[in-house]
């Protein structure tokens, strides 16, 4: 199967990205640490790059000029095109459309929100589009879903959800079960948006090595900045 993997991402735009993290960090150490995601994102994308015979890496971006606010992140190898739509659900179906209308078999798309998913979860869920899978999704813990995946558009499970919500994935479930379609589900994995939840990422990564590289090399870098501000003040 010709396959591509694809990053749904915002730019890295201070004041714009990683906004409930705003308070327990300054907007520029958001906009960092956003940095560090999507570096590490790209990172885990190569690794599955790497394992895989036939895939793409694509970058499907917001806002659609917003190219140069890349410039801070590690990657390369990757195409790139702009999101096109209004609202999380025609840009996700644009996005689709418009990798599909490259030529692939299969399409996964995945969010920046994960420094530390394993390359194994995402290759795993790709793997279930080699078989009899329409869809292919990995859940996340608030109740919307790190991966999805097609081996065709199925414009239906981006249809009549309600974004940002705590009913995403079961609304997401019910629309591919009216439209017929086979779904597989992977294990849950968690998404970064609020403190409590950095604070369990900062843990995990106390826990295991080796992993998110420029998330950990954020995070050290800006606890030794607020020891020494302690210090200071």
């Amino acid at each position: 199967m010709k396959e591509a993997l694809v990053l749904v991402a915002k730019a890295p735009i201070e004041g714009q990205v990683k906004t409930r993290l705003i308070g327990a960090l300054t907007a520029e150490d958001a906009k960092q640490l956003y940095v560090a995601f999507l570096s590490d994102t790209f990172a885990m994308m190569e690794a599955v790059c790497d394992e895989r015979d036939d895939l793409t890496l694509v970058h499907c971006y917001t806002p659609e000029d917003a190219e140069d606010a890349f410039a801070e992140v590690e990657r390369e190898g990757c195409l790139m095109i702009a999101q096109r739509g209004n609202g999380l659900g025609e840009r996700l179906t644009n996005c689709f459309a418009d990798v599909f209308a490259m030529g692939f078999d299969s399409v996964t798309a995945i969010g920046g929100d994960s420094p530390t998913m394993p390359a194994e979860m995402v290759s795993e869920a790709m793997d279930c589009l080699e078989t009899e899978n329409d869809v292919v999704i990995v859940p996340a813990e608030d109740d919307g879903y790190c991966l999805i995946g097609m081996r065709k558009l199925h414009k239906e499970v981006f249809q009549n959800i309600p974004w940002s919500t705590p009913d995403v994935m079961a609304a997401t479930e019910r629309q591919a079960k009216a439209a017929g379609l086979s779904l597989s589900v992977g294990p849950t994995w968690f998404d970064v948006d609020t403190p409590e939840e950095l604070e369990r990422l900062k843990q995990e990564l106390i826990e295991t090595k080796g992993t998110a590289k420029f998330t950990r090399r954020f995070l050290k870098e800006f606890s030794s900045r607020s020891q020494e501000l302690g210090v200071r003040k």
